[in-house]
């Protein structure tokens, strides 16, 4: 067991990354846990203990990055978008645990490479979380969280639901879940002949081969990333005028599509923003990728 190092868990919704984090920040080792459709809690839990075990990490801190709200008094995890989760001591569960929202998680780790005071996190992953970091602290409304900057909503048609019940929010129309959604209609059409050979293959079409079809520049997977450019542009435009950031960071698995696609928002972004405000904040993609979340739990799980 390595001493002054504790476990990072980022959970998403499909899976989680478990990583050995230093208590400078690095990232030593990792595995990812494939959560099994339809897994309960003791299921999740013995994957989790594995890939602890496997890390040769017993007996560490554990830092949970958790995609939902966070009751701290009682240890537990609220309205995630892994229910077979809520409501149980996941923390206790894995001996020294300590839980945060999974934004807050990424948002802090990412804050220590930007000077700027007021940043914005943005994690779009299966969900959309949003984190706000003002002096290196993440600001907390309701739940250990940013209230639910997700869950803004902003289609007034209401024709998409998130898998948390709400309907015409921003998750429901720009995470991973909408675009995987989204591409595997469009492969069923045959309009992206890139999408439909992934629907052949796999049966769907992940988020993951939607960004690489967009990466290669087949034109209707480009065109699914440009709506969701527009949607998370209008977001950008109300944040900035909720919470006025110096800077909003984009992570999370969608962030694979690169400088671009930040672009893209910007500009969507900065027609719908009071000037002063889109000449005030920068856009970036986070220094930390994908393993931001898993840094800031460890992290945070070794704090005094």
């Amino acid at each position: 067991m390595m001493q002054g190092a504790a476990i990072g868990l980022d959970i998403g919704g499909g899976s989680t990354k478990v990583g050995l984090i230093s208590s400078t920040g690095d990232l030593l080792a990792s595995r990812r846990v494939v959560l099994a459709e339809g897994a309960d809690f003791p299921a999740i839990l013995a994957q989790y203990r594995a890939a602890i075990a496997d890390l040769g990490a017993d007996g560490l801190p554990v830092g949970i990055a958790y995609p939902g709200h966070v009751d701290r008094v009682r240890g537990l995890g609220l309205n995630s978008n892994v229910p077979a989760l809520d409501d149980h001591p996941l923390a206790a569960a894995l001996g020294r645990g300590v839980l945060l929202n999974d934004a807050d998680a990424a948002a802090v780790a990412e804050a220590r490479h930007h000077p700027e005071t007021r940043m914005l996190m943005v994690t779009l992953g299966t969900g959309v979380g949003v984190s706000m970091i003002i002096d290196g602290r993440p600001l907390e409304t309701a739940g250990g969280t940013l209230g639910d900057s997700g869950h803004l909503n902003l289609d007034p048609s209401g024709r998409h639901r998130c898998r948390q019940g709400c309907t015409g929010c921003l998750e429901s129309v720009a995470s991973g879940e909408a675009l995987a959604r989204d591409a595997t209609a469009m492969a069923g059409t045959g309009e992206s002949p890139a999408l439909v050979v992934e629907l052949q293959a796999s049966g769907t079409v992940s988020a993951a081969a939607a960004c690489r079809a967009a990466l290669a520049g087949d034109p209707g997977a480009l065109s699914l990333v440009a709506q969701m450019a527009d949607w998370l542009g209008m977001a950008v435009a109300s944040w900035r005028a909720s919470f006025h950031p110096d800077l909003i960071v984009f992570g999370g698995g969608l962030s694979a599509l690169g400088q671009p696609f930040i672009d893209q928002i910007r500009g969507r972004a900065d027609a719908r923003s009071l000037p002063f405000l889109a000449a005030h904040c920068r856009l970036t993609l986070a220094r930390l990728g994908n393993d931001a979340g898993m840094i800031g739990a460890g992290l945070a799980a070794l704090a005094p």
